[in-house]
């Protein structure tokens, strides 16, 4: 089990500081989302040079619905560019997160399309444009389920997989499998993870209640064993609210997981 964490959930002021703390926390990777993407990337690659903690993903950032095909342009040219860095780093992927809205931003041009119909066809060009760097760099793009209060597009884990299968192969084009959007969204998380197959190529963890693995109602048991049945190696990701000091929770949080994680 490959245990990361998100970048701003870890305590330092620089990126060397948050992967020294990662490493005594005793995890394996952090995810990238935020304030490192901001330095060169040769500054980035120089700090993972002296660390045993990995690059699990690199966030690709949002934009590739928005309405403005300036804007839509500028987030190609981030995604490409983290997909090389990640490629140099050997990142687990790059997270796509289709939108954060719960209704179309584009208008309805019935009987053409809806605005719902134009954004997915406009996701699905998107990712299909970001293929050539995705392949050159060796490194997967994977989309992000959200649930229904944080977005509408893509909010189970079967119709990020079906987006993805009509834009490339599973090791080019994935989808992550969020334990607590999944809680909300999925009637049966072990049968979505089933059913997600090889598409599922990254994994975020937090409980029910949005707080570390722990201090919620969740059972990841289940789940896990879904995982195993369809050979899921990839990153497992820590992103959520921390009920106590980092010090002390991340690392009994990451106990707890390993232990679930081998007796699944």
């Amino acid at each position: 089990m490959k245990l990361a964490i998100r970048e701003t959930m870890a305590p330092g002021a620089t990126l060397a500081e948050r992967l020294a703390w990662i490493e005594r926390a005793g995890l394996d990777g952090i995810e990238l989302f935020g304030p490192a993407l901001e330095s060169p990337p040769s500054e980035i690659e120089a700090v993972f040079a002296d660390s045993p903690v990995r690059l699990a993903s690199i966030d690709g950032g949002v934009g590739l619905l928005d309405a403005d095909p300036a804007v839509r342009r500028a987030a190609h040219e981030r995604i490409a560019a983290r997909l090389e860095l990640a490629g140099r780093l050997g990142a687990g992927g790059v997270l796509i997160v289709p939108q954060f809205a719960r209704a179309a931003a584009l208008p309805d041009l019935s009987p053409v399309a809806t605005g719902a119909e134009l954004e997915r066809r406009l996701l699905v060009a998107g990712l299909t444009d970001l293929l050539p760097a995705a392949r050159a760099a060796g490194i997967p793009l994977f989309l992000e389920p959200l649930n229904r209060y944080e977005a509408y597009l893509v909010n189970r884990v079967e119709q990020g997989a079906a987006i993805a299968a009509e834009v490339g192969a599973a090791a080019e084009v994935g989808v992550m499998a969020d334990f607590f959007h999944m809680g909300i969204e999925e009637a049966d998380i072990a049968a979505a993870i089933r059913a997600g197959g090889d598409r599922i190529v990254h994994v975020h963890l937090a409980d029910s209640n949005r707080l570390q693995p722990g201090r919620g109602h969740l059972d990841f048991r289940p789940g896990f064993a879904a995982l195993k049945e369809v050979g899921f190696d990839g990153w497992f990701g820590i992103e959520c609210r921390l009920d106590g000091p980092p010090e002390r929770v991340v690392p009994e949080s990451a106990a707890l997981l390993r232990e679930l994680w081998a007796a699944a």
